[in-house]
């Protein structure tokens, strides 16, 4: 009995059709609530627990379910990264980095204020030493695959970078009435950059998801017999 399996190359043309449909989704999630919604569904559509924020958790969710799915359990355990990245990710978005804590763990205030636990903050530090190592675990393992099958056009590391692309345009928006008024240029945010900086941040999901099926393809199986 002899196996022929497709190669994910051979699957190409399909990831980018989907990397396209994500382009075209996050452009429509953006433009429906500043054209089509009312006041009441436009706060809805952007709020904590509201169908954006859902939604981009629930991607990341997809993202660990496909890794523990097709890597074996030994290779997760040597490359745990793989998972807790995506976890801390999707805790982040249910905003689990606020709710548990005193304050937020990413503010300054939770770590110089006298009214949080020493062992709160410890906790924290821990858990931002576990992401620290994270990233770079992934990024010395991984950079010269990464860069290789950038170099084909491999789907996968195509929508790792547009994964990365949202990201950083999402931050961008996210920081930059902060960032501008260090020059002394005031900008008040509107809701228009929010939904987009929600829009992007809900991409970064849903291109993590099409890399990790395009590093792991459907077999199209035969069999014949000898």
């Amino acid at each position: 009995m002899v196996t022929y399996g497709r190669k994910a190359d051979d699957y190409r043309g399909r990831y980018f059709r989907q990397m396209g449909l994500v382009l075209l989704t996050i452009l429509l999630l953006a433009v429906l609530p500043l054209t089509f919604f009312d006041d009441e569904m436009r706060n809805l559509y952007i709020s904590e627990g509201g169908p954006i924020q859902v939604f981009s958790a629930a991607g990341y969710l997809v993202v660990m379910a496909t890794l523990v799915r097709e890597l074996p359990t030994k290779y997760l355990l040597k490359h745990w990264y793989f998972l807790a990245i995506p976890i801390a990710m999707c805790l982040r978005e249910l905003d689990f980095h606020a709710h548990l804590t005193t304050y937020s763990i990413t503010k300054t205030t939770f770590y110089i204020s006298p009214d949080v636990a020493l062992p709160e903050k410890l906790a924290a530090v821990s858990v931002f030493a576990i992401l620290g190592l994270s990233a770079y675990r992934l990024v010395t393992e991984n950079f010269r695959d990464f860069m290789r099958g950038l170099a084909r056009y491999n789907a996968s590391a195509v929508a790792i970078i547009a994964a990365l692309g949202c990201a950083v345009l999402s931050k961008t928006l996210d920081g930059a009435a902060s960032n501008l008024d260090v020059f002394g240029i005031h900008v008040t945010p509107n809701y228009a950059s929010v939904v987009i900086e929600e829009v992007l941040e809900l991409g970064i999901p849903m291109f993590m998801s099409i890399a990790a099926f395009a590093a792991f393809p459907a077999q199209d199986t035969r069999f014949a017999e000898l």
